[in-house]
């Protein structure tokens, strides 16, 4: 091996070991967004209690909060010496790599087998100490304990605080555990003339499942064990589905300009309320607010619009590829609580994450991420894509980071739905003799 592999290999070790720990970066500031995010839950938890008990709850509510902002500053400070570190890191291993650059450019053979063995153990330890900053951060928690506070809150008022807990515990993301429940198999029968394909889930808020059975144009309710409630025969080919409320769905149409909205009783009985004509076609739809929805386009030169609930369009804005997709190509999401808009592109083997306040975009390409389709918001606001090609689900931060990848009990999983309490998903494929419906628990 000449000194010019030797420089490439230790080149790609910390282009590798910088790109993990811009990783660690955007841990660290997800750290600190949640612990002002937790500080202000508390603050309004206060607020609400102080309502009931005005002067005992005012005494406590200062307490409290001067606690609280003790220690938020004090970890904010532990969390940007952390990040301070990182970038300290990252800066010393790009001045590295562009001194390996020039030497390989400009310098003689002799040269850079000098410097391949000078340099030796200079790029073994910044590798090494990155890899004991990643150690460290998987091992940080963040603990802010009001137990004193609660105590003498407690013997004011004991009748009405019994087992109140004040406490914010935050640990950094970690991946979702999937623990199989049941899968069900898709067969045509004598109700089913062609073999369903379930392009569109939702849950309600209860946790019955609705699907969306391209083939034979019928919409199906399931209850958490996976049986079926009930269907209604729709007049033309649906695609998505979306849960509005605790009784009312939106469908979206392949070949129609069309959403409607079906109300869906307590006892599974299905009837259309509306019909709203559109401008454009539309594949995926969730909900991106209480007012709107988010939804995919078909060959339109906007990937993604906003509908409202009473039928209006409008677009974001915010750019994005010049591309129109053929339908099943393109699916997206909406992180409410965020602002954030997630698109899967099948074709390219992209994921576009759009924050919209910002107007910041990440794009995720990863070897994980193969024919991306169906993509829902889980805990911790993770979304969990379909990755088909890699008979997957890929689970990424609102960051854009590739978090894990989930084998399911499927070839070719492409449709998704995430419960609204986070704790179920349910997949479905689209493989011609081998199409299911799963059903997983989150853990």
């Amino acid at each position: 091996m000449d000194g010019r592999d030797g420089c490439d290999k230790l080149k790609n070790k910390l282009v590798a070991a910088i790109n993990s720990t811009n990783q660690v970066t955007e841990l660290l500031d997800d750290a600190d967004s949640r612990l002002s995010d937790d500080i202000r839950a508390l603050s309004d938890k206060l607020k609400d209690m102080k309502a009931r008990i005005i002067q005992i709850f005012d005494d406590f509510t200062n307490e409290i909060l001067t606690h609280a902002s003790v220690y938020s500053k004090s970890t904010k400070d532990d969390l940007a010496k952390k990040k301070i570190n990182c970038e300290t890191q990252i800066q010393s291993m790009k001045k590295t790599v562009r001194t390996l650059d020039s030497i390989m450019s400009t310098g003689t053979p002799a040269k850079q087998f000098i410097t391949e063995r000078r340099m030796l153990d200079d790029v073994h330890n910044a590798v090494k100490d990155a890899t004991s900053i990643h150690e460290e951060l998987s091992r940080i928690d963040i603990h802010c304990l009001f137990d004193d506070q609660v105590k003498k809150f407690k013997s004011k008022l004991e009748s009405v605080f019994n087992s109140e807990s004040f406490n914010i515990i935050y640990s950094l993301p970690s991946p979702s555990k999937l623990e199989f429940v049941r899968s069900i198999e898709l067969k045509a029968t004598s109700d089913n003339l062609e073999e369903p394909m379930y392009t569109g889930l939702s849950f309600l808020p209860d946790n019955r499942l609705v699907a969306i059975d391209n083939q034979n144009h019928k919409c199906l309710i399931y209850d958490v064990n996976l049986n079926v409630k009930n269907s209604y025969k729709l007049s033309y080919i649906p695609q998505c589905v979306a849960a509005v409320s605790d009784d009312e769905i939106v469908v979206t149409s392949g070949g129609k300009y069309r959403l409607d909205f079906l109300n869906v009783s307590k006892t599974n009985k299905l009837t259309v309320k509306r019909t709203c004509k559109m401008n454009a076609k539309y594949f995926s739809i969730s909900m991106m607010n209480n007012d709107n929805f988010v939804v995919s386009t078909v060959d339109h030169i906007k990937p993604f619009r906003i509908v409202s609930i009473s039928g209006d369009e409008s677009e974001f804005n915010i750019k994005t590829p010049s591309k129109k997709y053929p339908v099943g190509t393109n699916y997206c999401t909406f992180i409410c609580d965020r602002e954030i808009l997630v698109q899967t592109d099948r074709d390219e083997d992209k994921i576009y994450i759009y924050n919209i306040e910002s107007g910041k975009n990440v794009t995720v390409n990863d070897k994980l991420v193969k024919s991306p389709c169906g993509v829902a918001v889980g805990p911790y606001d993770h979304v969990f894509v379909g990755s088909s090609s890699t008979k997957c689900l890929v689970e990424i931060t609102p960051g854009g980071r590739v978090l894990s990848s989930h084998q399911v009990d499927m070839d070719y999983p492409r449709y998704i739905a995430i419960s609204k309490d986070k704790k179920l998903l349910a997949v479905s494929n689209s493989v011609i003799g081998a199409r299911k419906l799963s059903l997983y628990k989150i853990a």
